[in-house]
């Protein structure tokens, strides 16, 4: 009897620490987690915004007569418009903005830029050339994009009337750029398509010449913040 106790006593026990072993496995178990996806994480993709940017049509001639000689300063323009000479039939454009102040100081920059890593000599600033450039500027507002706006004479008859008759060569590009913040985005960019034309693009071909010199811009932004410019050159 004393016997048949003791065997019973040694199976409880083993009993106990059988089921002990079993609990503390159970612990131990892993669960795998399924991988995070973008999805999961439901990560909103926001587009980046882009601005239109309107590039017109442009028209350009280039006018040949007697050759001209004229020395002026090289020095970056600090007054950006001179005497303002030409047809004005909705009044004089108005004083010059610090924006367009700016905006004019960049462009001329972003020119002579453009022109020195072509392994070309600066343009010289005119501040005439800028006054009538940027009447021009200011005409086109009201009568349409166009390089004889607003009375129908050839962008070089208009330059010669501002005092540079006898020149050997002119040329004019013009401008018109949507409204971007800051306002420089997209007159830059308007500007880069006309020197990315190629040899036989006008712009280009005005923009790297080697026969024009003098250069004057003019800036005009209109209540819409859109930026109407216009570049006049001779030689």
């Amino acid at each position: 009897m004393r016997t048949s106790q003791k065997y019973w006593y040694i199976f409880s026990l083993f009993l106990i620490c059988l089921l002990a072993g079993c609990g503390a496995g159970q612990s131990n178990h892993v669960v795998q987690m399924q991988p995070i996806t973008a999805d999961s994480l439901n990560i909103a993709q926001h587009p980046t915004p882009t601005t239109s940017i309107t590039i017109p049509k442009q028209i350009a001639t280039v006018v040949s007569t007697s050759p001209n000689q004229t020395n002026t300063n090289g020095a970056p323009p600090t007054t950006v418009s001179g005497p303002v000479n030409g047809p004005a039939p909705y009044g004089p454009p108005p004083p010059i903005t610090s924006e367009e102040y700016q905006l004019t100081q960049q462009l001329f920059a972003l020119i002579n830029h453009d022109r020195a890593i072509r392994g070309l000599y600066a343009f010289v600033w005119n501040a005439t050339l800028a006054g009538g450039a940027r009447l021009h500027s200011w005409n086109m507002v009201h009568c349409g994009f166009s390089h004889t706006c607003p009375d129908g004479l050839d962008q070089c008859v208009r330059i010669a009337n501002e005092g540079f008759a006898g020149f050997s060569d002119c040329g004019e590009c013009i401008g018109l750029a949507g409204a971007s913040t800051p306002p420089w985005n997209n007159v830059y960019a308007v500007q880069e398509s006309m020197i990315n034309e190629g040899p036989t693009g006008w712009h280009y071909i005005h923009l790297t010449s080697t026969t024009l010199h003098r250069v004057g811009v003019g800036i005009y932004v209109d209540s819409s913040g859109w930026v109407w410019f216009t570049e006049d050159m001779v030689s």
